[in-house]
């Protein structure tokens, strides 16, 4: 059979209190006399309010703290997405510079053909990059992509 703990008994003290200020002293005899309240039970009370209002004070202490290490964080995560964003920028900036140095422009007796081509190219990437940007996978669709088109376009190659 498990042992009960005892709490402790401390022995009541007798806390003599003085009310020199008259709207407080009202006050205080107000709530005597609507609640039937001792002057003790009174004086206990707000004791007790006083202690759970520094217990709230703490816990919102700790709260605030929390908050503000979680801001800290996503600043954190802001600022380094901003620095990979800018590193993919520059990746663009510097790949269209090369492409267009290094790219020879087609005949002028192909550029219809060539422009229709490359419109045709531009809306499948485009399709892509909403695939990736929605969830999917772009590396998936790589293997079968030139199936895929070939297929749709069957007049194509000849």
């Amino acid at each position: 059979m498990p042992i009960k703990k005892r709490t402790p008994r401390i022995k009541p003290r007798i806390v003599k209190t003085r009310l020199n200020n008259p709207g407080l002293l009202e006050s205080f005899q107000k709530i005597q006399q609507e609640s039937g309240w001792t002057e003790a039970d009174i004086v206990r009370e707000a004791i007790k309010e006083y202690v759970d209002r520094e217990r709230l004070r703490d816990d919102i202490a700790a709260m605030d703290q929390r908050f503000g290490a979680t801001v800290d964080r996503l600043i954190k995560m802001q600022r380094t997405m901003r620095s990979e964003m800018a590193v993919l920028v520059a990746f663009m900036h510097e790949f269209s510079g090369l492409y267009l140095f290094h790219t020879v422009e087609p005949p002028e007796d192909v550029r219809d053909a060539a422009a229709a081509n490359a419109a045709r190219r531009h809306e499948i990437f485009i399709r892509r990059v909403e695939r990736a940007w929605t969830g999917g996978n772009p590396l998936d669709e790589l293997a079968t992509a030139d199936e895929n088109e070939s297929a749709a376009s069957p007049g194509e190659g000849a």
